[in-house]
């Protein structure tokens, strides 16, 4: 009688602990994505160097059905073929030295780069190609450069280097980059406070693939923080609250703790849109970026005025725009 009652607590103590072991482990389960995916986001913060493209994927057809007309299909078509890819290198451990650039592909033709370095604008593009591709002429070149003759290496396609400061409205800015670095940290706090109250689950027919579900209310809440954050004048522009309030679907690939892809379906935000219309990025090691060799310096400063008002587009090249 004594054996069997010490084997009858044993069996209860192993039933328990299995019980509870199973509640633990569902538990655990539960929280290891959104475990993983901190960790990706917090490597990814702290990188040294990193980089990702943006792009289109799906079918031109099915955007233009859901929010286009017949006559946009030529214009979303060239969207989907195009692409832009931006980098950072932080360089050392401080600021100073921190340098960006941005990768343009515009419907099929690449070679279009912005690099900041060292307080100095890099610029290069295919402009003749570019102009050819958009119907423009040898007279609308010449009136985009103003005549100036500062301009023919950039025309050519050769990099052309700007001092910064003398951008319109740069001022005497320290630090170029300091817009690009508000609006990298107001989106990071963005994407932190939808994750923490976001379902997030691993797809059971792939492990590197995670499936996070907020809702629009979130989303919208979120989006205009961020807008208010970044750039204030434009909080009055966004649309009225979503009247429906319904689930909101990111999908993020990751790889030994690493993202390597993050996919949004715009047309989840369409009633009735038919297909799948994702804007995605693709997560890249990034790589060192330096000023390129050779490049042809343009003296701003009598070209542009007091104001700058013989080249007002030259202020869209400024850092943060």
């Amino acid at each position: 009688m004594r054996v069997q009652r010490h084997m009858a607590g044993v069996i209860a103590g192993v039933t328990t602990l299995t019980v509870l072991g199973g509640c633990a482990a569902q538990q655990l389960q539960a929280l290891e994505p959104k475990i993983e995916l901190r960790n990706a986001a917090q490597q990814l913060a702290e990188a040294k160097q990193s980089g990702f493209t943006l792009k289109l994927t799906g079918k031109p057809a099915d955007l233009v059905a859901a929010v286009g007309e017949p006559d946009d299909a030529e214009a979303v078509g060239q969207l989907f073929n195009s692409s832009i890819t931006m980098a950072a290198d932080k360089g050392g451990d401080g600021e100073a030295d921190d340098k960006s650039s941005i990768a343009i592909n515009v419907d099929g033709v690449a070679g279009t780069e912005i690099r900041f370095v060292d307080g100095s604008l890099y610029l290069k593009a295919p402009v003749k190609e570019l102009a050819a591709k958009f119907g423009a002429g040898p007279a609308d070149i010449k009136e985009l450069s103003g005549g100036a003759s500062e301009f023919d290496a950039l025309i050519s396609g050769q990099w052309v280097s700007i001092d910064t400061k003398q951008l319109p409205g740069a001022g005497a800015t320290a630090k170029p980059d300091a817009e690009q670095k508000k609006i990298l940290a107001e989106v990071t706090a963005s994407a932190t406070n939808l994750l923490e109250g976001a379902e997030v689950v691993r797809d059971s027919a792939d492990d590197k693939h995670l499936i996070v579900t907020s809702s629009t209310a979130k989303g919208y809440a979120e989006a205009k923080r961020l807008v208010t954050a970044v750039e204030p004048s434009l909080a009055s522009e966004l649309p009225a609250d979503p009247k429906k309030d319904q689930p909101v679907v990111v999908d993020l690939w990751l790889d030994n703790g690493k993202f390597t892809a993050a996919e949004v379906d715009v047309l989840q935000f369409v009633e009735g849109a038919q297909g799948r219309v994702a804007a995605r990025l693709e997560f890249t090691g990034g790589a060192p970026i330096t000023a390129p060799t050779g490049a042809t310096k343009i003296d701003l400063s009598g070209l542009l005025g007091s104001g700058g008002a013989s080249m007002p587009y030259l202020k869209d090249l400024r850092p943060g725009n």
